[in-house]
């Protein structure tokens, strides 16, 4: 059985999982990410039996773009408490949210800052979203030198 972890020297892309969005928003999202993260490998995932599958077996850096109010089943529908109950988990949080206090909220939990979906085009989300890149980067780095 060959070892699935890549080679040191490999870049390996990160996953971004779409966490609790309904399928238009998908759609919406994987436009974005598309343009924006255009080697990162999307996951929709709308239970959280399968997040807690892609957060032990996802080999690389991981992205969690957690909807406020979760599509899917999931033990809460509200994602500040999703992201609150991962926040130990390797993966960088971030919320999708137009509301101020919501974004607020996440980053108490431990999350990256989010955006909403209206500011989907805005230069400011590809920004996050590049350093939230960035971050899972780091994260996934130092895990392997550990």
């Amino acid at each position: 059985m060959t070892d699935p972890t890549p080679p040191r020297d490999q870049i390996v892309p990160t996953t971004v999982l779409l966490v609790g969005h309904c399928t238009a928003d998908t759609w919406m999202l994987r436009t974005t990410l598309g343009r924006i993260l255009p080697d990162a490998v999307l996951r929709p995932v709308n239970d959280e039996t399968s997040l807690n599958n892609q957060l032990t077996t996802t080999i690389g850096p991981v992205v969690m773009l957690v909807n406020r109010l979760l599509d899917g089943r999931f033990p809460h529908a509200d994602g500040i408490r999703l992201l609150e109950h991962h926040s130990s988990s390797p993966a960088v949080g971030m919320l999708i949210s137009n509301l101020a206090d919501a974004q607020d909220s996440a980053r108490g939990v431990g999350a990256v800052d989010g955006f909403g979906k209206t500011a989907l085009n805005d230069d400011q989300t590809g920004l996050l979203l590049r350093e939230a890149d960035e971050a899972a980067r780091k994260i996934h780095e130092a895990a392997s030198h550990s």
